[in-house]
């Protein structure tokens, strides 16, 4: 349960730098809408990701692990273009690959220092 608390926060966190830091997408809305968007990329990379890596494993193989990075591009587009939509504007395909790299990023950073710190 706590890894799943840490995977939404660092959803809200990641939107929150992609919103404030890439020119081409921006929030419009509620708050109560951003956390939401936030908590839905973290569940879905909590849940699915993992799901989706071992099917698509000899693919992964193949890529060299490049469709891990397809994996998130989807589900970046996936919430920030299509569930919430109305709620984000996203101006093309290029700030969404530089979200998705900004993402992948904090995800690794942060899981990695909460790996280090449980084993000190």
């Amino acid at each position: 349960m706590g890894r799943l608390l840490l995977y939404i926060l660092l959803g809200i966190l990641s939107l929150y730098l992609i919103a404030k830091f890439i020119p081409g997408i921006v929030f419009v809305g509620p708050i109560k809408v951003f956390l939401l968007a936030g908590m839905v990329l973290g569940i879905l990379n909590y849940l699915v990701k993992p799901i989706l890596l071992f099917f698509l494993f000899p693919i992964n193989l193949l890529t060299f692990g490049l469709i891990g990075l397809v994996i998130n591009i989807g589900f970046m587009f996936l919430v920030l273009c299509y569930l919430f939509g109305s709620n984000f504007q996203v101006s093309g395909l290029l700030p969404l690959i530089l979200a998705t790299i900004l993402t992948s990023f904090i995800y690794t950073f942060f899981l990695y220092l909460t790996k280090a710190y449980k084993h000190e």
